[in-house]
């Protein structure tokens, strides 16, 4: 009797314990929607792009746009024969053409629809014709995208979550059915099919 209680413990904490990490997960991924709102990236919703951005020369950055690939292709600012003019203005206002080394108007590139190398290490806005923010989301001083870590570590936690309810739920209701049986078994009654 004891062994039997024990046996159903087991099964018992880990259905709580996945339920548990469940919860965990949702409220996770419930506090990366929050601290999405207050990121500035061309992906987060509602985003402004940083006065200046920070870049080391010769390095390469993307530029993206909170409208997406999508957007700039249907109103003309991307696309076959379109050449796309952007420019660095440093912090005394000086305005340097952007030499672009690819443009991208594949909607599957989502925000992102350029990259270039910079020509020179420090603080720059970025702006291109016809597109209204520019972000440069890799940028020197980017702030890291803490709404992404959360969605991961969501997933991680939720699908260890469902393992652990699942099997502890499954070892549960095999134990339910072993136990009828036994008391069927100790009744002295048998399984008769219906007069």
């Amino acid at each position: 009797m004891i062994g039997n209680v024990h046996q159903r413990t087991a099964p018992a904490t880990r259905l709580v314990a996945g339920v548990v990490l469940i919860l965990i997960a949702l409220l996770a991924f419930a506090a990366s929607r929050l601290v999405s709102e207050g990121q500035r990236h061309a992906y987060d919703r509602g985003a402004t792009p940083a006065p200046t951005y920070r870049v080391t020369s010769g390095k390469v950055y993307q530029l993206s746009s909170a409208g997406g690939v999508e957007g700039l292709t249907k109103a003309g600012v991307l696309g076959t024969g379109v050449t796309l003019a952007c420019t660095a203005s440093s912090t005394d206002g000086t305005a340097q053409p952007l030499t672009l080394e690819s443009t991208k108007d594949d909607v599957r590139d989502l925000h992102v629809f350029a990259t270039f190398r910079a020509a020179a290490t420090g603080s720059f806005h970025f702006a291109c014709k016809g597109i209204g923010e520019v972000f440069v989301d890799d940028a020197d001083d980017a702030a890291a995208d803490g709404s992404a870590v959360l969605v991961v570590l969501a997933a991680v936690i939720g699908l260890i979550g469902v393992a652990a309810a699942l099997s502890g739920g499954y070892e549960l209701s095999d134990y339910r059915l072993a136990a009828d049986a036994d008391a069927d078994a100790s009744d002295g009654s048998e399984a008769r099919p219906p007069d």
